[in-house]
């Protein structure tokens, strides 16, 4: 059997066009393996944190971040014919509401680290303002200031950011215990 050259390269052609689809395949299947699994380790990493702060019972400077980085924002896109509407929606209000409670967390660290600053400020202002600093006097008067500020451990600690925090914590509900998270961790590979 003689092949001209014509019918050897359009076969060829083929052959690379269809392995190349199931390459392509191939890596968008390990692609959306690979995501989900990171949404699912997102979730639960949310979820940890929100039961933290629900035992604790308080919002402060060491609630840790809920969400580091939004990748359902990153990846929804290969679950769209995976998931309903009504799942496409419980993840976003999941997420919606870990990104709102990351910002407020943001706002509370601020404000802290604002106020720890204005209070080295009133510290600097009472000690230049004490007259012979240099005397014993003086270093008594300094020592008093210290005292003083330190054993003031109050500062202005903002509600509205750990109001949002509470807020958006009651309304997410636990999404690990969803059927949408199920099919989730199905997409990933694990166990259901």
């Amino acid at each position: 059997m003689n092949l001209d050259p014509a019918t050897i390269n359009s076969i060829v052609t083929f052959l690379v066009g269809t392995i190349a689809f199931f390459v392509y395949k191939l890596q968008k299947s390990n692609e959306k393996k690979s995501a989900a699994a990171i949404i699912v380790m997102d979730i639960r990493h949310a979820e940890k944190i929100f039961l933290s702060i629900l035992e604790r019972g308080f919002v402060d400077i060491e609630t840790k971040d809920a969400l580091i980085e939004n990748n359902w924002s990153k990846y929804k896109h290969l679950f769209v014919q995976d998931f309903s509407q009504d799942d496409f929606s419980s993840f976003n209000n999941f997420f919606d509401s870990c990104s709102e409670m990351s910002d407020a967390r943001k706002r509370v660290r601020e404000t802290f680290y604002v106020n720890i600053n204005a209070k080295a400020e009133i510290f600097q202002q009472k000690v230049l303002n004490i007259e012979n600093l240099n005397t014993e006097e003086g270093q008594r008067k300094k020592m008093e200031v210290i005292q003083i500020l330190n054993s003031e451990i109050s500062l202005f600690d903002p509600d509205e950011p750990k109001n949002r925090m509470i807020k958006n914590l009651q309304l997410m509900g636990n999404l690990s215990k969803s059927h949408a998270f199920s099919k989730l961790k199905k997409k990933a590979g694990m166990k259901v």
